[in-house]
Order: structure tokens, then C-alpha cells, then sequence
């Protein structure tokens, strides 16, 4: 579903792309796109969520060079869109952005009363769509109450500035736009020209906006100026499979040696499923199968695991449903940055029996050492603990022989 998801974005950029552009240009922008999308790819629900995005982006934009609003049928794509994902309210900012562009750049023939009534009618449609989820102008809300979030927003790694120590698509971008700006002529709109510092600026405060907006989003922005800077008219731009072949012989062996090693890489990559995640899920069957009792005390970045396994998680990804207090509690309890105490008061509280923490997890030491706790599993991911007294030493011992049934790897242990 990804996949399909990532692909049918990308199909939509394109063809908005060949409609004003020539073929090879068009590709090229395709290109550096999903170069930026890459490191996004997932099968979470916000690539679900990326062709509605991407749709939802290119009619406004039509719609803003038509100087009319988009039908008030396509608004109804957002009950789907907030039903899948978070992401739905900026489709309501870029709204609010094209009609004002719709507006300020209308020639004098059209009528502005008129074009910001239809735009009004549209947003206020719209709106309503978005409340048709089950937890209505609550989930509109929930958005903002993430990004309120100010501690998650500091520790979670996708919503970080990139790291340009490692090679980013996002630079790759930022300098051809410097090259292209002081070595062309071309005219870019003012408003485009805000809204295009604005994505560079979200890419460059959290990386996750990089593939998430820009990346399909700055291509169809520059789409129509690069069009008339080139002087490429759409009813020229005939697409053809020889128009993508490059002329010299050269290219064209570049372009089949690359198609072959995708081939080749693609036929040769058959188990999708990481050896890792294979071992970490079949341990988690195994407890789940074992009934432990309790609640389980894991770090932020395994929920996904459990959830997986069906498992009730002590945290996971969701940072806007446990708020900064709660996560900034956990965090400080797992590093033990404030020695053993604020760990064990919330192992009390909320009546933990059973521990999954990565291998790196400072909290391990507390639980190695800690004579009411028992180690019984780990691997160079992950460490299991039980708590004494809430079992039986017969129950442990039948939990470590399961779990060494089912090790594939030297590398997972049964600890004694």
C-alpha cells in the first residue's frame, strides 16, 4: 500500500508537470522529487495520505490560474484525507493561500466579488468536511496539539532540522534553485515566490516537511514559471516514450544500464521483512502466547512492535495522544537523568510487570541490577525483563525455554 500510495503521488505531479512542461524537463523534476520522498517511504498512514496531498495541491493550484474556486465536489476528498491522517489541515491553509492568490492576481475582466464568494463557499464547505470523523472539532484540533508540543518537537528525530553532515536531497534542491536563480532569468509570481521560502524553511526546521511538502510540492509550484520561462506551451508537450531517450548514445546506455540494475535489484530483494524485525516479532508472539500479566514499560521508538503484536504499549509514536508532560516523564525516567526514583515511581504507578527496551536503553542497568526484576531475553535490538513475585519460577523457566525455541540467531540470548 506504500508503495502504491508513493507511486500514485508521483504519477499526479507528473502529469500536472507534462501538461506544462516537456517531457525529459518534467521527468528531471520527477526525479530530484522522489529523490527527497526516499527517506519518507513507509507504511504509515501519512503516505496514505500523500495522493490525496498531492491531488488536493494540484486542483488548487489550476483552480488559482483559472482565477475561479474548485468545484465543491472535491472538498469532500477531505473527509477522506481526515480520516486517514493528521496532515489534513494544511490542506485548508493551502486553501486559504490559493484563493487569496486566486484573488490579488485576478484580471480586471473578472469579477472579484464574485470569484471571493465562490472561494468563501468552498472553504466553508471544506471545513464541515473536515468534521466528519468520530471525534469531530476535536480532530481538526489534534494537529495543532502536536505541534504545541514543544518537547516532543525537540526529541522526536523526524520532526529535528536535517543533518546535513550525511548527504540531503533538501541541498541538492536549495543549491540548483541558487544556480537557476542567479544564472536564468526567470519570473517567479511573489505569492509562489513566499510560498516557496516558506516549504524551504518548514524542510530546513523539521526534516520530516522535506518529504512530506516540498518534495512533490516545490516541483508543481515551479512548474508554470519554468513553463513560461522556457517558453513551453502545453499543447506542445506531447508525451512520447522516445521524448524521454536522450540524444547521444552515451545516455542512452546511462538510462538502460540504470533500468537493468533496478531490475536486477528489485528481483533480488524478495524478503521485504528485515531479519530483525522477523526475530523481535517472533518473540513478542511468544510472550503474548504466555499471558503476561501487567502492564509492559517500553521506550518510544518499539511501540510500533507491540501495537503490531497486539499489545496494550506503555508509549509509542503517537506523541499528540500522551502529551509532553507524559513523555518528557518517560524520557526522563528511561535515561535515569534523574537517578532511580522518578523510574520506579512510575514502574508503581501504573503497575508494571514486564519490560521491553532497546539494547541501549540506560534503564537497563537499573533492571540488571535490581534484584526484583529478571532478566529473560535480549539481542543486539532489544531486552526483555519480568518482575519477581508476579510469576512463577516455573512460569520464567517455560518463558526462557519458549524463547529459545524459537531463536533463529546466535545473537539472541535466553539469560539465566
Amino acid at each position: 500500500m506504500g508503495v502504491a500510495a508513493t507511486t500514485l503521488s508521483i504519477l499526479i505531479m507528473l502529469k500536472y508537470l507534462l501538461e506544462k512542461l516537456p517531457p525529459m524537463r518534467a521527468l528531471y523534476l520527477m526525479l530530484m522529487a522522489y529523490g527527497m520522498l526516499t527517506t519518507h517511504i513507509m507504511p504509515r498512514p501519512h503516505i496514505l495520505a500523500l495522493p490525496i496531498m498531492t491531488f488536493w495541491f494540484v486542483q488548487l493550484l489550476k483552480a488559482s490560474e483559472q482565477h475561479k474556486a474548485p468545484p465543491l465536489y472535491q472538498a469532500l476528498l477531505l473527509i477522506l484525507w481526515a480520516n486517514i491522517h493528521g496532515s489534513f489541515l494544511i490542506g485548508i491553509v493551502y486553501a486559504l493561500f490559493f484563493a487569496f492568490e486566486s484573488v490579488v492576481t485576478a484580471p480586471p475582466t473578472i469579477n472579484r466579488t464574485v470569484l471571493i464568494k465562490q472561494w468563501a463557499i468552498f472553504l466553508v464547505v471544506s471545513i464541515a468536511c473536515l468534521m466528519a470523523t468520530p471525534f469531530g472539532i476535536d480532530g481538526v484540533l489534534l494537529p495543532l496539539q502536536l505541534t504545541d508540543q514543544s518537547y516532543s518537537m525537540s526529541i522526536i528525530s523526524e520532526w529535528l532540522s536535517p543533518n546535513f553532515q550525511t548527504f540531503q536531497f533538501l541541498e541538492l534542491w536549495i543549491v540548483v534553485i541558487i544556480i537557476f536563480g542567479f544564472t536564468q532569468k526567470m519570473e517567479m509570481p511573489l505569492l509562489r515566490l513566499i510560498f516557496l521560502i516558506g516549504l524551504i524553511h518548514l524542510s530546513l526546521k523539521h526534516c520530516r516537511y522535506a518529504s512530506d511538502l516540498m518534495s512533490l510540492q516545490m516541483p508543481l509550484l515551479l512548474a508554470a514559471p519554468l513553463a513560461k520561462h522556457w517558453h513551453a506551451a502545453s499543447q506542445d508537450n506531447k508525451f512520447t516514450l522516445a521524448s524521454l531517450l536522450p540524444v547521444t548514445t552515451l545516455g542512452k546506455a546511462l538510462i538502460i544500464s540504470a533500468l537493468l540494475s533496478c531490475s536486477v535489484y528489485i528481483f533480488a530483494f524478495k524478503d521485504i521483512e528485515f531479519p530483525l524485525s522477523k526475530r523481535i516479532n517472533s518473540m513478542l508472539a511468544t510472550i503474548r502466547q504466555a499471558e503476561l500479566p501487567g502492564k509492559v514499560f517500553n521506550d518510544y521508538n518499539v511501540g510500533g512492535f507491540l501495537i503490531y503484536q497486539g499489545f496494550d504499549t506503555f508509549i509509542d509514536s503517537r506523541a499528540e495522544l500522551y502529551q509532553d508532560d507524559f513523555i518528557k516523564s518517560i524520557m526522563e525516567a528511561s535515561s535515569l537523568a534523574g537517578g532511580e526514583k522518578p523510574l520506579e515511581t512510575l514502574l508503581k504507578q501504573y503497575d508494571v510487570t514486564w519490560t521491553f527496551l532497546t539494547a541501549q536503553s540506560p534503564a537497563i542497568t537499573y533492571f540488571n541490577m535490581h534484584p526484583d526484576w529478571i532478566p529473560v531475553y535480549a539481542n543486539e535490538f532489544a531486552v526483555i525483563h519480568v518482575r519477581k513475585g508476579r510469576w512463577s519460577q516455573q512460569s520464567i523457566d517455560q518463558l526462557k525455554l519458549e524463547l529459545q525455541k524459537q531463536s533463529d540467531s546466535t545473537a539472541d540470548k535466553i539469560l539465566q
